[in-house]
């Protein structure tokens, strides 16, 4: 009888516990696997997602990774990617005072182009093939020489032509305004280079062989010459009397002499390498890069830049004695022959004939890249 009583109270036991734990084991998902399930797994993808195949949920489901690791979505992420546009030409040689456009010179006009619209503000049209031009300080007024020998400059606002400037006998190479903006230098390979005033006054010729680069100081006072055969001369704007010779040998079309803002140093991009001078007593500071065709000093007089053909035509910034290496921006396609600042120091584009680069100078973001057509 006990016996009976006993295998009965077991039967309900098992009743009970039957009754009460079913609805709860099937409300989890982690149940304890049968041997027709799958084994659970788990996996990260490669946007850090966890895609999980767990029995009781649908396969493949994707279940957030740590909140405070998930990266930001793609789309409310910032873009890094430099801006391409597409100028007139490739051939870009100043920035406007407000550093928000570019002059690109092409054919027979110069376009002005604004980076933050990505669009043509002007397209000033000429007569003749353009060879060079240049922009004065200000913005006002545009200089550029024609296939004639002639040069003419330009009023920007209403692109009315102000002067002829006749007097050179061959190809007008170089052109540079004072900082001024009161007087022109050109320099053509006729061996003469002129000094001119706005209303189109020839007031100096100085005979320096034929020279292929030019420089004028901050303060306006002194030129510097690169002749294709010779030393680097510096001359007196006042009076066209040559007033030393600092020494390196020769220069290609593309080269350029850039005086410090300071006025202590000169450094010119020569057929064998960038040379810089302490102005004062000529003495040679820096020759260590031996193929170049561009350098030039920041507007505030921080950083010379220049470009290194030999080590992948780089883009370099270093301190204005070149001592201290501060970044080097990027690398171009070919050889860079045109190296400028914008007016406020913030930009610094490089010209190689393929590309035009444009960087931000205070962390080497490259940030535009103006090409014959975009991706």
């Amino acid at each position: 009888m006990i016996k009976n009583l006993l295998i009965l109270l077991v039967v309900i036991l098992i009743l009970i516990a039957a009754i009460v734990f079913t609805p709860i084991a099937a409300l989890l998902p982690w149940q304890v696997t049968r041997s027709d399930q799958p084994i659970p797994t788990v996996v990260s993808s490669p946007d850090r997602t966890i895609i999980t195949t767990l029995p009781g949920l649908p396969e493949s489901t994707i279940m957030p990774a740590n909140p405070e690791t998930s990266p930001t979505p793609v789309s409310n992420q910032s873009a890094s990617s430099p801006i391409c546009f597409t100028p007139v030409d490739i051939h870009a040689f100043a920035f406007t005072p407000d550093s928000s456009n570019l002059l690109v010179r092409g054919i027979r006009a110069v376009q002005i182009f604004n980076l933050d619209t990505q669009k043509e503000g002007s397209y000033l049209q000429a007569s003749k093939n353009i060879i060079t031009a240049t922009l004065s300080q200000d913005g006002k007024i545009l200089a550029w020489s024609l296939d004639d020998n002639t040069i003419q400059l330009v009023r920007i606002s209403d692109q009315e032509v102000l002067q002829t400037l006749s007097g050179h006998s061959d190809m007008v190479g170089k052109l540079r305004f004072t900082p001024d903006g009161n007087l022109l230098v050109s320099a053509s390979h006729d061996y003469w280079v002129k000094v001119w005033n706005l209303p189109g006054d020839e007031l100096h010729s100085i005979q320096a062989g034929q020279v292929l680069g030019i420089g004028i100081s901050a303060d306006g006072s002194t030129l510097a010459t690169v002749p294709s055969d010779g030393p680097v001369m510096l001359w007196s704007m006042d009076t066209g009397k040559k007033i030393k010779d600092l020494g390196g040998y020769g220069g290609y079309d593309t080269s350029d002499a850039e005086f410090s803002p300071d006025g202590q140093y000169l450094v010119a991009d020569l057929a064998s390498g960038i040379f810089m001078w302490h102005i004062s007593d000529g003495s040679l500071v820096w020759n260590e890069v031996k193929n170049s065709m561009a350098v030039t000093f920041s507007p505030d007089g921080k950083y010379l830049a220049y470009s290194n053909v030999d080590d992948g035509n780089k883009v370099v910034l270093v301190s204005p004695d070149a001592v201290q290496v501060i970044r080097t921006l990027g690398e171009m396609q070919s050889p860079v022959w045109e190296l400028f600042y914008s007016p406020d120091g913030s930009l610094l584009a490089a010209v190689d004939g393929l590309a035009i680069r444009i960087w931000r100078v205070a962390d080497g973001t490259l940030l535009y890249i103006g090409k014959t057509a975009c991706p």
